[in-house]
């Protein structure tokens, strides 16, 4: 407006706020977008409310958060933090990548194995926790128990992270899957409370818009 007016007012006042938007726009769009962990199923690396800087050029450049890279596609790798979009709601989840496509994915007593190879894992320390419970209305009453926590390194591709397993906790039947041409299996870190792959199935390469970089504030 300033241009067609030939106004110089209008030009310099409107470029002081212009350009930053814009920098931020592409920044955004095309670079670097900041992300807030809205659960706690990537503990104990993440925690509810940490804050990372998530950068949207690792996986391809692309517009909207599904859809296939334009330009500068890769896949993820094993143990990326990965940020998607799951298939079976619209809102961006974080976590780690466990399977490949072709990849036969099996878990027997909390131990993972990729094409029958065991991750590395890798005991660290024992926590106890003392939980309060709910009654049958969803009041926390004042009763608690313990709660026995197992921290584990795993080594998986060129990733070392920490995990959380409850003890005696969602003890199953062995697991076992193949990962379909162009989905992936992802898991939360927080192995015993993590809503991923094991329960509402794959992710679609298309999915997948940035990966974890930097946790910039806790």
């Amino acid at each position: 407006i300033g241009l067609i007016l030939k106004n110089s007012e209008i030009i310099s006042s409107s470029r002081g706020y212009f350009i930053p938007i814009f920098v931020i726009f592409i920044l955004r769009t095309f670079m670097y977008e900041p992300y807030q962990i809205p659960s706690g199923s990537m503990m104990p690396g993440l925690k509810v409310g940490d804050f990372l800087v998530v950068n949207k050029n690792s996986y391809g450049i692309k517009v909207n958060r599904i859809g296939t890279p334009s330009i500068l596609a890769s896949d993820p790798k094993y143990g990326d933090v990965v940020v998607f979009i799951p298939p079976h709601n619209p809102v961006p989840y974080v976590k780690r990548l466990i399977g490949m496509p072709g990849d036969t994915i099996r878990i027997i007593n909390k131990k993972i194995f990729i094409n029958n190879i065991a991750i590395e894992k890798d005991f660290y320390k024992t926590e106890t926790i003392s939980k309060r419970i709910r009654d049958s209305r969803g009041n926390i009453t004042s009763e608690s128990q313990d709660i026995i926590v197992d921290f584990y390194y795993e080594q998986h591709g060129n990733s070392k992270y920490l995990t959380r397993n409850i003890r005696g906790k969602n003890i199953q039947y062995p697991f076992e899957v193949t990962v379909p041409e162009k989905y992936y299996f992802v898991m939360g870190d927080n192995r015993d409370n993590s809503s991923d792959s094991r329960s509402w199935g794959f992710v679609p390469r298309e999915n997948f818009f940035a990966k974890a970089d930097y946790l910039f504030m806790t």
